[in-house]
């Protein structure tokens, strides 16, 4: 019976797969003319998926186009796709099938359609792994003795069903390079002189590279995508994986590709439209807070944050033990012999724990050492028991800072003129605004432009190239050195006359984010109406009193080959009303071949 309904009916199924045959023969250009009738080439989908904002991609890499115009020409772009796609019969790993798995799910969704069943074997391995559930913008605060990373970092992280998420996995844009010269880092990163890489990796180990071995703190924000919103996200770093394009440190840096990745988790967001000439990461926490998509803010304090909170719970004698630990000049047992109590002899393990951790991960100790002396002091603390944590401080949030870019408008009382001063600055922050949300002491300042109007005439009174510092307090576990340096224009060597100068300083600081004071040694050349070279030293102040206000005091003295000298006294007191503005006045007192007082009262407005 089975035989002879078999008979009769293969005939029709012969029948059927030719007919299929020939459907899919013809295929492939119904689904082309269908997708121009729909016109997805422009769908704003597409220009995501080829991370294009116009007519162009911003993707460098020829691996990522199947069509030899594909990086210009979008529809032929996609034309290629929906070929390769439907007709390739190869769909293993390596083909077109399994390598484009965001653009096979849109197209397939868009056209009504299916490309059939493939063997992508690596993907699915990948995607099982990671099993993606939601994820969390990533932001390492600045890394206050790097001026490369001033400006702090931003990554996403991919989080799975588990509890912890050191072990999620860390999706990064970055250049790659070995290069340690600092100025032709500068300069390559600003004109693209690098390829900028995706990679993923897991989380603990970015963890360790920033919170650890940089000393940044860390911020996480949870992000309130869908398991299928996050799905389509990592459908698309897949197509990145090993494509590079060319890194640009204003805009297409590690924070802008962020963007592009959660656009196409969430069409509907339109974070890159927040931006204009540049990213900088501390804004990119900011647009992703004004489009709705933060749910939770998580703060991971950084190795030397905790150790600086155990500085501030110990006294002078465990401060002492815990350095005599680190270094061996003193045991465990010798400890029980000081007059400690026993939650201060807990901290001092733990402090000593984490700073031969900190010594270890610097270079300043072997592995062996290292592991022996950290066995010891942690076998120690467990002796002593439960006991109360080292409380650290939470720190501001950097959605809260003031924005990057600045116009600042302010009247001026000169020695003999009173100008209407408007100055614009397109980045980022020095060290007389308010630190909320900043890292206290560090300054990074680009094109930094002051004009003067006096009834009709119009004056240069400043213009900033490059300024940078970083003031970080010396204290008992950390001996950093101060440093700044600023090459630009302005008047301070002639009231009337505009000259260039560049002064590079290095010294020291003491005091802590709410008060610190510094000394520094700066060296001048200065070019134009009368070039000088000249030595001097400056002794500053900042106090940052609460409610986002902060005072800055400065007093220095240079000396000229020439002979000449001169002494400057700079007070300034700021209010910031909101990240969108404040009040600032200031005073400043030039002494040299003449005498002038310049007194300054505006507003800074933030954008």
């Amino acid at each position: 019976m089975r035989s002879e309904i078999l008979r009769f009916y293969l005939p029709f199924l012969f029948l059927l797969c030719a007919l299929s045959l020939a459907v899919y023969a013809t295929t492939t250009d119904e689904l082309i003319a269908h997708a121009h009738t729909k016109h997805l080439s422009e769908a704003r989908y597409w220009h995501l998926l080829m991370h294009s904002p116009d007519s162009e991609s911003e993707i460098d890499d020829p691996a990522f186009f199947l069509s030899s115009e594909g990086k210009t020409d979008l529809s032929s772009e996609l034309d290629e796709t929906i070929r390769r796609l439907n007709e390739d019969t190869n769909r293993s790993n390596e083909s077109v099938f399994c390598r484009f798995p965001a653009r096979r799910v849109w197209l397939e969704h868009e056209l009504n359609t299916s490309f059939g069943e493939g063997e992508c074997r690596e993907y699915e391995a990948l995607v099982a792994k990671m099993d993606p559930q939601s994820v969390t913008l990533v932001f390492p605060s600045a890394h206050i003795n790097s001026p490369a990373s001033m400006f702090g970092h931003t990554f996403l992280r991919i989080d799975s069903k588990m509890e912890s998420k050191l072990m999620s996995y860390a999706i990064n844009y970055a250049a790659h390079t070995d290069e340690t010269n600092g100025l032709l880092f500068a300069y390559k990163g600003l004109f693209g002189g690098y390829y900028g890489f995706y990679s993923m990796l897991p989380y603990y180990e970015k963890l360790k590279e920033y919170r650890d071995s940089e000393s940044r703190d860390v911020w996480e924000y949870d992000l309130n995508l869908t398991p299928d919103e996050v799905m389509a996200m990592v459908r698309h770093i897949w197509e990145l994986q090993r494509i590079n394009s060319w890194y640009y440190f204003f805009d297409e840096n590690c924070s802008y590709h962020m963007l592009w990745l959660t656009e196409i988790a969430r069409p509907s967001v339109h974070l890159r439209d927040h931006f204009f000439y540049y990213v900088i990461p501390p804004d990119t926490v900011r647009a992703f807070e004004e489009e709705a998509l933060v749910e939770a803010k998580h703060f991971r304090p950084s190795k030397r944050t905790q150790l600086l909170a155990y500085e501030r719970h110990l006294s002078p004698q465990g401060i002492s033990a815990v350095k005599a630990l680190s270094t061996a000049k003193t045991n465990g047992a010798e400890l029980d012999t000081l007059t400690l109590s026993k939650q201060e002899h807990r901290f001092v393990l733990e402090a000593a724990a984490e700073l031969v951790e900190y010594q270890y991960i610097e270079g300043k100790m072997t592995k062996e050492v290292y592991a022996a002396r950290y066995h010891e002091l942690l076998s120690r603390r467990a002796a002593l028991g439960k006991g109360e944590l080292a409380p650290v401080a939470l720190k501001a949030n950097p959605d809260i800072a003031h924005h990057s870019a600045r116009i600042a408008v302010s009247q001026g009382w000169f020695e003999d003129r009173s100008p209407l001063l408007i100055g614009w600055r397109p980045a980022f922050h020095d060290l007389s605004e308010d630190d909320t949300g900043h890292l206290s002491g560090a300054q990074i300042e680009f094109l930094d432009t002051l004009i003067g109007v006096d009834h009709d005439k119009v004056t240069l009174e400043k213009l900033t190239v490059l300024s940078l510092a970083s003031i970080a307090p010396v204290s008992h576990f950390f001996t950093p050195f101060s440093w700044r340096m600023k090459s630009g224009w302005d008047r301070e060597y002639g009231g009337d006359r505009v000259s260039f100068v560049t002064r590079v300083g290095a010294g020291a600081s003491l005091g802590d984010e709410g008060m610190y004071g510094y000394v520094l040694s700066e060296p001048e050349v200065r070019f134009g109406f009368n070039a000088d070279v000249g030595l001097g030293f400056t002794a500053g102040a900042a106090i940052n009193w609460g409610s986002r206000m902060k005072s800055h005091i400065e007093a220095g003295h240079i000396f000229y080959l020439d002979g000449d000298h001169r002494s400057r006294v700079m007070v300034s007191q700021g209010w910031q009303w909101s990240p969108l503005g404040g009040v600032q006045c200031s005073y400043e007192g030039i002494d040299q071949d003449y005498r002038e007082d310049r007194f300054k009262l505006g507003v800074n407005l933030y954008f």
